[in-house]
């Protein structure tokens, strides 16, 4: 067999059912759908404008999705950590293992503090802190370890001194007006706790507690001096009434101990220094009778 005769063959057998032939996909979709419940309408779908726009919006949502979700997953594990690390280590003393853990934790809260007012609250929040520590360590089992007790000291004394490093910056700012303000409230609480805890303390740290003293002193002053800057600079009221409370607080402490005569005089020309607005004078009498 030539060629051409194969070629005759194949044309002769076009048309045998045996090779396809009469084969109609339309009529075979049509009884496949009508036993299995599909639409017999197998017509080309025309898509429109609206069908490819919802088409992408929901491939390129999620394809967004997806690394965003990454992301908060691991977000949230980070902030599991970091609470569970915070809580476990909160109630650490000096000379335990949390310890340091504690006051990494506190450093990494002024860091990422958010406003001049919760950095304040966050700086003073931390120093009391470290003198209830103290307290704490020569409350409890902790009295006879000395090295515990000086830690908190130290760690309680550094803590005032950044305060006043703050206060004493030449730059006025918010941060150090309301770090003033929150010292104010602080330091004479302060300094009655160091001198009700003396008496629990080792008599190697007790010769610390004059500087410490002293240290807050200071830092109290440098706070005063920061509002009557800011009070006269600005017309805030809030300034205004915290220095007009200041002053208050410190008079009633001074009129509180046995005065001679002069210094009465002097608390009654700072009390009227003080209507007149003249703040800084006044503080200056107030303070010439601590010294006397």
């Amino acid at each position: 067999m030539n060629e051409r005769d194969f070629e005759k063959l194949l044309e002769s057998m076009k048309d045998a059912p045996e090779m396809g032939a009469g084969f109609e996909t339309q009529k075979l979709w049509d009884r496949f759908a009508e036993e299995n419940d599909f639409p017999k309408n197998n017509e080309t779908v025309d898509y429109g404008f609206r069908d490819y726009l919802e088409f992408y919006v929901f491939q390129f949502s999620h394809t967004m999705i997806k690394p965003l979700a990454v992301s908060m997953a691991v977000f949230l594990l980070l902030l599991g950590g970091f609470a569970s690390a915070n809580s476990s280590s909160f109630n650490a003393l000096p000379g335990e293992p949390m310890y340091q853990v504690k006051l990494s934790l506190e450093k990494f809260q002024l860091a990422t503090a958010f406003s001049p007012e919760q950095k304040a609250k966050l700086q003073v929040e931390f120093t009391s802190r470290r003198l209830e520590e103290m307290v704490a360590l020569t409350a409890t089992a902790y009295k006879d370890n000395a090295v515990a007790v000086r830690i908190a000291m130290q760690q309680f004394k550094k803590e005032v001194e950044n305060i006043q490093s703050d206060l004493k910056q030449e730059d006025a700012s918010s941060s150090q007006t309301e770090l003033a303000k929150e010292v104010g409230r602080k330091t004479k609480a302060y300094q009655e706790t160091v001198a009700d805890s003396i008496e629990n303390l080792p008599d190697d740290v007790k010769q610390e507690t004059d500087v410490v003293q002293q240290i807050l002193k200071d830092t109290q002053d440098e706070a005063v001096e920061v509002i009557i800057t800011a009070h006269e600079a600005t017309d805030d009221e809030a300034v205004a009434r915290e220095l007009e409370k200041t002053f208050e607080q410190e008079v009633a402490t001074l009129q509180a101990k046995d005065l001679t005569l002069e210094q009465k005089q002097k608390i009654e020309t700072a009390i009227l220094l003080q209507k007149e607005g003249a703040y800084r004078r006044a503080f200056q009498l107030l303070k010439e009778i601590v010294v006397e």
